[in-house]
């Protein structure tokens, strides 16, 4: 990337190169200002979407309301900010539009030539803390704080190379996001368009009650079986809620020696053991990886250790869709004291080789999920950088 001399760029005050033009809102009794509206009317809330450019609005003015009201018309291609309550999001409307109070637009004063994308990353790099009054509802800048703010404004060309070099990262990462977003779609609807509906068993697979396919299912221990003082440095491990919940296995500073945990080792959890939560946060499922500590389960949690009748993914797609029908039928269990409910639940159990042609296709998903995660964070890292370059 370029590398600029900043110190032959202008300082200027914001004040100085923009009319600051703030909206209002029209008076919410008057129903004629808002019914059958037809003019976008940007709030807040309009302004908590990722996207560059604003489209379109959730409420709308009508003709009556611009002409008592007096509010004023922001032209399109006008670049605006936050500056009340939600501070520093910052857009580009796409329109002719109009905005409520907390709104503040910038129109370039003639004489000023200034690439609205280049305002926009500009504007988003500023850091707006100094400054700032504590509202009663909330934070709050006014108009003067923001026109004293001073930038560095480059000729033209280096705005709209700077603006160019920022979209193309934005363009990229908006790819890979949607991207991931598909594949997040393609891994949850994979389970039911090989497996169909667990609740009716659409395909009319071989059904089995959960105990079946467990070699083990074991409930953590009660009572006195594992207090604070049985616990040290290092050890044995004890997995909490918290390595569920959070998927991780690292989690979690407990540990008991080797005495206590023969002592308890009917609850031992080891690499490819399932655990489940099931108290409070009920019903997240994490399977141990690879070079997982071995140790034991605590109260909070249940573990499964699977037999060959089926395979792990599997399993935890079909839990994870039991766990959500609980929640979707407002049967949720806050908690489960009693291993017995989870032994009985129905098990749709499709032949092995499908369980392994969805175990193969869940893998490449997951692995192309993986790469690009790996770069959108790559990008994100560019991206900062580069912002910090420009306008730090």
């Amino acid at each position: 990337m370029k590398i600029y001399n900043k110190s032959e760029w202008k300082k200027v005050k914001l004040g100085d190169v923009f009319n600051l033009q703030m909206g209002k809102t029209p008076l919410r009794e008057n129903k004629l200002y808002w019914n059958k509206g037809k003019y976008n009317w940007i709030s807040i809330s309009d302004m908590n979407f990722s996207e560059k450019y604003l489209f379109s609005t959730k409420e709308k003015i009508s003709d009556i309301a611009i002409k008592e009201s007096g509010i004023k018309l922001i032209p399109k291609n006008t670049v605006i900010m936050s500056f009340k309550l939600s501070i520093g999001k910052v857009k580009i409307v796409n329109e002719d539009i109009y905005s409520n109070e907390a709104i503040m637009a910038f129109i370039p004063k003639e004489n000023f030539f200034i690439d609205k994308n280049f305002l926009y990353y500009c504007l988003k790099s500023l850091k707006w803390n100094e400054g700032i009054n504590k509202a009663v509802k909330g934070l709050t800048l006014n108009k003067n704080l923001i026109a004293q703010k001073e930038i560095f404004l480059p000729d033209l060309t280096i705005q709209k190379e700077i603006s160019n070099n920022l979209d193309s990262i934005n363009n990229l990462l908006e790819l890979r996001k949607n991207q991931l977003n598909y594949l997040k779609e393609l891994n949850k609807s994979l389970f039911t368009r090989m497996f169909g509906d667990i609740l009716s068993n659409s395909f009319n697979w071989e059904q089995v009650k959960l105990q079946d396919i467990c070699s083990s299912i074991v409930r953590g221990p009660f009572g006195s079986s594992l207090k604070k003082e049985f616990f040290v440095k290092n050890g044995y491990k004890v997995y909490e809620q918290k390595n569920a919940i959070n998927q991780s296995a690292d989690l979690g500073e407990y540990y008991i020696d080797e005495k206590k945990f023969k002592e308890l080792q009917r609850f031992e959890c080891k690499t490819g053991d399932i655990i489940m939560s099931c108290s409070g946060t009920v019903g997240k499922l994490f399977q141990l990886p690879k070079n997982s500590k071995t140790g034991i389960i605590n109260q909070a949690l249940c573990k499964f250790s699977l037999n060959n009748k089926i395979i792990s993914i599997y399993f935890l797609k079909y839990l994870e869709k039991v766990m959500e029908n609980l929640k979707l039928n407002g049967s949720g269990i806050k908690n489960i004291s009693s291993v017995s409910y989870i032994k009985k639940i129905d098990i749709n159990l499709p032949p092995i080789e499908l369980q392994n042609k969805f175990a193969e296709r869940v893998e490449k998903i997951e692995k192309l999920s993986f790469e690009i995660e790996k770069s959108i964070k790559e990008a994100e890292n560019l991206y900062n950088s580069l912002m910090n370059r420009y306008f730090d």
